[in-house]
């Protein structure tokens, strides 16, 4: 198959692989008042279990990362596969809730793939097409919380354990993974860069420990990674809150709730793909494109929030609740791209990893924030003043970052020239 549609398979499979992940992550929302019933636990039990895992899956960040820039990206893609898929099937086993804790820790080890599946896709996808491959990739995450709601509380409303929707989404996992290690070929880091095209024979760009250090040096990656950092606050907080505001400060009946959530589920999926054509066409125009396009729609979104929030009318609330559902993702795959174009092929798996790292720390916070807001004055003004003013840190921080890229990105590009003729000046012997 020719590499130029190969490419778009291993976008596929990756993908299918994150929207199953995304699945797991939330399906246990959906489940919550069954697994309360069940195992006669507290909400504050089941918060504990939330928080657990994804401090589990936060910390392993960084480990993943680092064996995703040493070791064969499809092999571990796939082994992660198989943990997720057998741990998930272990959560639908478990008879008490102290299995049901230990198992749905594991499951978290399986986590930490964006980190694998990103630096992939880069090297299949050239220089000035990364931000739509970005793009589609960032929008399985919306997919697969859909899916993570959607498939359970049919199950439920069937009749039939919630342990299905385990098995389920466990068992895609497992086939997945299959696809990933059948399917899916190892190419060599780098392999995509301008510099280096067809003078790659094997993988010679591996991470070693004392590189590291390189990312944390790296200016522009700071800006990405605190932009990382406030950026998951208005998301978990839409997330946890959302639903909520809707059924206990607008009333609305919770068939309402769910149209409203799957319109602004899909309408999301569509900024993520729009704004990845968007941030290639910019840089192409300006290196500098990606961070002007990442500030103009922090900002904006901070408006749109406060507007839709603060709509009197359901038709209003409606509107701009789905204009700011298009306009949240677009910020996204141009972060994803900037980091691969800013560093090294053999420490994007890290770099990666400590973005994800910043913005698992950063969703912990912003749900609490919340709640202790909501408490004190409302939840309307919490969930406003929690989106708006981090994203409004945002969009000063992806302001620096226009004045950062161009040096950051001139150093890759000369790395990569230099690199480049070293290999070329061995082919020729």
């Amino acid at each position: 198959m020719p590499k130029s549609r190969y490419k778009w398979v291993i976008l596929i499979i990756l993908s299918l692989f994150l929207i199953v992940q995304a699945s797991d992550t939330y399906i246990i929302s959906a489940v919550s008042p069954e697994l309360i019933t069940e195992f006669h636990i507290s909400e504050e039990t089941l918060g504990f279990l939330f928080s657990a895992t994804l401090v589990v899956a936060t910390v392993l960040y960084p480990v993943w990362g680092y064996w995703y820039d040493k070791y064969s990206r499809k092999t571990l893609t796939s082994i992660m596969a198989f943990i997720l898929g057998a741990t998930t099937w272990l959560n639908a086993l478990t008879r008490v809730f102290s299995q049901f804790f230990v198992t749905r820790l594991l499951t978290a080890l399986g986590y930490p793939i964006p980190s694998g599946a990103y630096t992939l896709t880069t090297d299949y996808f050239e220089l000035k097409e990364r931000g739509k491959a970005m793009g589609y990739v960032n929008a399985a995450t919306p997919i697969g919380y859909l899916l993570g709601i959607v498939i359970p509380l049919t199950i439920i409303g069937a009749g039939m354990s919630w342990r299905y929707s385990f098995f389920i989404t466990g068992g895609l996992s497992i086939i997945i993974g299959l696809m990933i290690y059948f399917l899916i070929k190892e190419i060599p880091r780098g392999a995509s860069e301008p510099e280096l095209e067809g003078k790659l024979a094997s993988d010679i760009y591996k991470v070693k420990l004392s590189d590291l250090w390189k990312i944390l040096k790296n200016r522009s990656l700071l800006f990405l990674f605190l932009q990382s950092f406030f950026g998951t606050f208005p998301w978990n907080v839409i997330s946890f809150w959302m639903i909520t505001y809707m059924a206990l400060g607008r009333h609305l009946p919770y068939s309402t709730i769910m149209i409203v959530m799957v319109v602004w589920i899909l309408v999301m999926v569509a900024g993520d793909i729009i704004s990845g054509y968007l941030s290639d066409y910019l840089f192409k125009k300006t290196v500098r494109g990606r961070a002007i396009l990442g500030s103009v729609v922090v900002f904006i979104s901070a408006i749109l929030i406060y507007l839709t929030m603060y709509s009197v009318s359901f038709n209003g609330f409606f509107i701009f609740g789905t204009l700011t559902a298009l306009e949240i993702p677009m910020a996204g795959p141009s972060v994803n791209a900037s980091v691969m174009d800013v560093m090294e092929p053999e420490l994007r798996g890290s770099a990666t990893a400590y973005l994800n790292f910043f913005s698992s720390v950063g969703s912990s916070i912003g749900p609490a924030l919340v709640g202790v807001i909501a408490v004190t004055i409302s939840l309307q003004f919490a969930i406003t003043v929690i989106s708006a003013s981090t994203w409004i840190i945002c969009g000063v921080l992806f302001t620096f970052l226009i004045f950062t890229l161009p040096n950051d990105i001139k150093r890759l590009r000369s790395v990569m020239k230099s690199r480049g003729e070293q290999l070329e000046s061995v082919l020729k012997k």
